[in-house]
């Protein structure tokens, strides 16, 4: 239902400044009404026109167990059709597994929740799990992992179908108010999103989805249409830190959070956040948190987290109930 609102916010946005009665965003939710159903039925429309034909498909995260292996084949089998015919697929966290079941991410790097992880990989050997990566970009297939990525993904999506601009008024709206410098949606790190400039919008996107890793002025600059002095200083003056300084922010967030998950190793999680080995990454992220990385993982580990763990969890929503958010 996040999803659903940050569309809706997106979608008022870009209609009021367009002065146009119809909504630039059409919000549709989907489910099988019987097992095995090959056609979805539409059971929300933001804006009913006609008939749906959803271009982006979202599969949502469970919030309990994961995703039943015995999915209905008449899901898997319309996901796979919308995709033929030119329909982007999402997955989000534990949606993930769901997305596995059409085979279209074979071979390919898929983005989850580290909670996920290991149990996707033994189910999808054929898949590459990455959980060091918020954003997984395929083009038509992308998948996203993490602490509140679905936010992240939000605006990523409202980048790619209505622009920069609009991202970045939907990201000043969704952020705003006094609450707006705790929006805590990387750990410890709450980027600052709420400014007008496209450009570095653009390029603070690019850092997110490689975490801050192998980065470099000139590429952050070639990322966002600039020239380096150009970006420098435009990027300060949206931000109030420096590119690189940015970066290591980044990096420092979704280090915490690897550690926070308790399973990555500290020589994993420095590999894959570029440090050229476990001492670096320890120096580095001393100096950022105030503590070693073996402390922090003491102190805040969420080690003995499960799947099992979430069935006390007040809210369900099922994969098969409801597996499918889409935005026209």
């Amino acid at each position: 239902m996040g999803l659903t609102d940050l569309f809706g916010v997106a979608s008022t946005i870009a209609r009021d400044r367009q002065r146009s009665g119809q909504s630039a965003l059409r919000v549709t939710h989907w489910r099988p009404l019987h097992s095995g159903d090959a056609n979805l039925s539409c059971v929300y429309d933001s804006a009913p026109r006609g008939s749906p034909k959803p271009r982006t498909l979202i599969i949502p995260p469970t919030m309990v167990d994961l995703p039943d292996p015995d999915v209905p084949a008449g899901v898997v089998s319309w996901l796979r059709n919308r995709h033929a015919v030119g329909a982007t697929l999402v997955s989000l966290c534990s949606g993930a597994f769901i997305l596995a079941e059409t085979g279209l991410v074979d071979g390919k790097s898929v983005a989850t929740h580290q909670i996920c992880a290991e149990v996707l990989s033994k189910r999808f050997p054929q898949i590459v799990v990455d959980v060091t990566r918020r954003i997984i970009d395929h083009g038509d297939i992308v998948t996203a992992g993490g602490f509140l990525a679905w936010v992240d993904l939000g605006l990523f999506l409202v980048n790619r179908i209505l622009g920069p601009d609009m991202r970045a008024e939907t990201a000043r709206f969704v952020l705003s108010g006094s609450a707006a410098g705790e929006a805590r949606y990387f750990t410890g790190f709450a980027p600052p999103q709420t400014h007008k400039d496209g450009a570095v919008l653009k390029v603070q996107e690019w850092v997110h989805m490689r975490d801050g890793r192998g980065v470099s002025l000139t590429a952050m600059a070639s990322a966002a249409g600039l020239q380096r002095r150009t970006l420098l200083r435009r990027f300060a003056s949206a931000t109030g830190m420096t590119p690189i300084e940015y970066c290591r922010a980044v990096r420092t967030a979704r280090a915490r959070e690897l550690l926070e998950g308790g399973d990555t190793s500290q020589k994993q999680i420095a590999q894959s956040l570029g440090y050229k080995d476990v001492a670096s990454f320890a120096r580095a992220f001393r100096k950022a948190v105030g503590s070693a990385p073996g402390a922090y993982r003491k102190r805040f580990c969420r080690s003995g987290i499960s799947p099992a763990d979430f069935k006390g969890a007040s809210q369900t929503h099922s994969l098969v109930r409801s597996p499918a958010v889409a935005a026209d």
